[in-house]
């Protein structure tokens, strides 16, 4: 037997009055691949013919800005929306991002938005996995949460509110700031 039209990474062979096609096709550049087998010898021209369609693996690339994939926001602030371009998925699934922020796929487009509540267990290093299609690809990324800024008197109580006659010198105020 001859074999013509297979893809890359597959081939053909004929022993003993059997044809078997096998292999591990190894691009999807021309897919659907549609095959020709002939059989040699013998009386007359006997052909079958068959198809292998080969799709390629998942793909994900950030398609915002550059670095919105890995942001600082402070607390309750929201984040610049993260978007990656897929091709092959179905969907995709969302692991660490921080309370506040969610993750959605629609038509072949990521979307990471909304606003962190939390800065406990910040950065938050995120992963995006694709599902259905060929192969998950994924995506990683982190979200910094910082807290918002805290004043605290630390000097004596009372410090803060003194009252003193001209050309005395005050008690030191302070304050422990974050």
């Amino acid at each position: 037997a001859t074999f013509s039209g297979l893809p890359t990474g597959v081939t053909g062979g004929w022993a003993a009055n059997v044809v078997t096609i096998s292999g591990t096709p190894t691009v999807s550049a021309g897919s659907p691949y549609n095959y020709t087998v002939t059989l040699t010898g013998g009386c007359g021209t006997v052909t079958a013919l068959g198809t292998i369609t080969v799709n390629p693996n998942n793909t994900i690339a950030l398609s915002s800005a550059a670095g919105t994939d890995a942001q600082t926001k402070c607390i309750n602030t929201p984040i610049t929306n993260i978007t990656y371009a897929t091709t092959g998925a179905t969907g995709a699934t969302f692991s660490g991002l921080p309370s506040g922020v969610t993750g959605s796929w629609a038509a072949n487009v990521v979307t990471i938005s909304g606003t962190p509540t939390v800065s406990a267990g910040s950065p938050y290093n995120y992963t995006v996995t694709l599902t259905g299609g060929c192969a998950a690809g994924t995506a990683l990324g982190t979200i910094t949460v910082t807290p918002d800024n805290t004043i605290t008197l630390s000097s004596a109580a009372g410090t803060n509110a003194q009252t003193k006659c001209i050309n005395t010198p005050i008690t030191n105020i302070t304050y422990a700031t974050t």
